[in-house]
């Protein structure tokens, strides 16, 4: 307890409000640009960080983070192209949401979603970084492998609707994610001589071509292509009603994040998708996933998956 007395001495200081809100404003901006990923927002972030003390410095880049995640959702709704990974759970709905004029809605939801969330996984890792560290370390390569066909079974089963086409998506991702230099033995796979190829293809230029460039060739393919939308999109948060409508979702997606997070490899991805896939078995809806459903958003929006996941092993390493 003394120890979470100083960390909130130190957090309640002036320069860490700041750092925070800057890191958040920033991590945001990030996030919603396709291309630049929460690492890349970091990464451009850390020059700033050399004349900093310690402390300011990690909340910095630690809210930079959170907010990068939140940031992924932004163009997902509104222009069907997911700026994070775990973001592309959030296309399905979220992006039907706004065609319907309840983009808004949609952006409300998905940020108290990813409030909530944040706020059980930070207390999960708190409360219980010990005993998570120990499930970490007891991971090994069959665990490994069995995760990744728990992660590839969850994305096939979203497409009950045509589960061939499901299957062969799966395996095309199976296929580029080979491309690049083996971590384990240090070979080099499918990259034709070409040096850019040697660290694999990025998946932010795989999202952005999967459903930046569909969405694009779509659009130009009606008629009214050209026109501007005049509408303006403002975030309008989910009313009381709205949100006792939402806690169950909520509330399992949170558990679902972070019981994948406690498993090293997984992060907010898997968890997304599996939290999607839970709630169409658990809601009482199940027909208006995939054409703008609340749950849809509220599901697979907290971010308990990716801080568990990080934070872990990281602690399972010291």
């Amino acid at each position: 307890m003394d120890g979470l007395a100083i960390a909130f001495d130190i957090l309640t200081t002036t320069p860490a409000v700041f750092a925070a809100l800057a890191g958040v404003a920033w991590g945001i901006v990030g996030g919603a640009l396709p291309g630049i990923s929460p690492s890349i927002a970091l990464a451009l972030l850390l020059p700033f960080t050399y004349g900093m003390d310690p402390t300011t410095a990690i909340i910095l880049l630690g809210a930079t983070y959170v907010g990068a995640e939140y940031g992924g959702s932004i163009p997902a709704i509104l222009i069907n192209t997911p700026g994070t990974n775990a973001a592309a759970a959030t296309v399905i709905d979220g992006y039907y949401m706004h065609r319907e004029g309840r983009g808004g809605e949609a952006l409300g939801i998905s940020l108290q979603s990813g409030v909530i969330g944040g706020i059980v996984g930070i207390t999960f890792l708190i409360l219980f970084t010990e005993p998570l560290s120990r499930v970490a370390l007891a991971f090994n390569f069959p665990a490994y492998f069995a995760l990744g066909i728990l992660g590839l079974t969850v994305i096939v089963s979203l497409s009950s609707g045509s589960l061939i086409k499901g299957m062969m998506t799966a395996t095309l991702g199976l296929m580029i994610s080979t491309i690049g230099t083996d971590p384990m033995s240090g070979v080099t796979r499918f990259t034709f001589g070409q040096p850019e190829l040697l660290t694999g293809v990025e998946y932010v230029i795989v999202m952005v071509g999967v459903f930046a460039i569909s969405e694009l060739m779509m659009t130009a393919n009606t008629p009214d292509w050209g026109k501007t939308d005049a509408r303006q999109t403002r975030i309008k948060l989910p009313s009381f009603r709205q949100w006792r409508k939402l806690w169950r979702a909520q509330g399992i997606g949170s558990g679902i994040g972070v019981f994948e997070g406690v498993m090293p490899g997984a992060g907010g991805s898997i968890a997304a998708f599996m939290s999607y896939n839970e709630a169409r078995r658990w809601s009482k809806e199940p027909e208006k996933f995939g054409k703008g459903s609340e749950e849809g958003i509220a599901f697979p929006r907290p971010r308990t998956g990716t801080w568990v996941s990080g934070r872990v092993q990281l602690s399972a390493l010291a």
